[in-house]
């Protein structure tokens, strides 16, 4: 079936296909998490532990052709496989459009939150003729934050924080937290008290705000959600002494979560994550719900 498929991607450059991409090179997460959702596989990933979660595409992944590096594809496996579409993100693979454009069409995702994800998909679906399945997609999660919203409504809402870290985190007294315009902190914080705001949304990454634990103990989480890079960092802090005045530490709400929340921007995403945080924030509410 011949056509137009045209859109424009975050850096507003218009990607025009003739027939819906079939042969899709994937250099993102959150490229992955688009075809999942609309029932495609990738023909070559550049390294992501995400591909494997058996949420996605669990096994499978593992004989997918490896083309290097987010950071560094590896532009001659790329064009060995002859793709008709690459799915990247603004960042750093702009700097590489040049090349990748040479070898095939390519769609740059950007930017985070609940709506930035939702255009990807349907983006995506557009040039692959997939747009019932993201549809499907749509409505799958809409339907689950309606659930949520309908078990929730009675239940005393609690102050929820999700940070991560590394041993530079500690040293610097820095730490990245997720703010309400990230992509669980767009639809999170519609069932929690989600008060974390980045003050300037155009600065470094649009999802995060950067804050000391004095800073976190101003506010005074019920339930952390921590994501940590090497050791665990909960056990790290665990004689800092903000760290430990705090309220969910003394009542024992510190949860290491899994590090691909941060790995991808999408709507599967969404879904895993607040099937594995809800139960955790609101145990007796969902105590029946998918990870709880």
């Amino acid at each position: 079936m011949t056509g137009s498929y045209l859109v424009a991607d975050s850096t507003v450059a218009v990607i025009h296909l003739k027939r819906p991409a079939q042969r899709i090179v994937c250099l993102s997460a959150s490229g992955l998490d688009a075809l999942a959702e609309l029932g495609l596989e990738p023909i070559g990933v550049v390294a992501s532990a995400i591909a494997t979660h058996p949420d996605l595409y669990g096994t499978r992944a593992e004989s997918w052709p490896a083309l290097g590096s987010w950071m560094l594809p590896n532009f001659r496996k790329i064009r060995q496989l002859q793709p008709d579409l690459i799915l990247g993100w603004q960042f750093p693979h702009r700097f590489y459009r040049g090349w990748l454009a040479d070898i095939a069409p390519t769609y740059l995702m950007g930017g985070s939150g609940y709506e930035e994800a939702i255009l990807r998909l349907l983006d995506i679906a557009c040039l692959t003729q997939r747009i019932t399945e993201a549809e499907a997609a749509i409505a799958r999660l809409e339907q689950e934050l309606t659930d949520y919203r309908c078990r929730l409504r009675q239940e005393p809402m609690q102050t929820v924080l999700m940070m991560g870290g590394t041993s530079l985190s500690i040293y610097s007294d820095r730490y990245a937290v997720e703010a309400i315009t990230g992509t669980l902190g767009s639809v999170i914080q519609q069932f929690t008290h989600f008060p974390w705001v980045k003050p300037h949304p155009h600065r470094g990454e649009s999802g995060l705000v950067y804050l000391s634990l004095a800073q976190i103990a101003a506010v005074n989480p019920d339930v952390i959600f921590v994501q940590s890079y090497g050791d665990a960092l909960s056990r790290r802090l665990h004689h800092h002494r903000y760290w430990r005045s705090l309220k969910a530490i003394k009542t024992q709400r510190v949860f290491e979560v899994d590090q691909f929340w941060h790995w991808g921007n999408g709507t599967r995403l969404m879904r895993l994550m607040l099937r594995q945080l809800l139960p955790l924030v609101y145990p007796h509410a969902l105590q029946d719900s998918p990870g709880g």
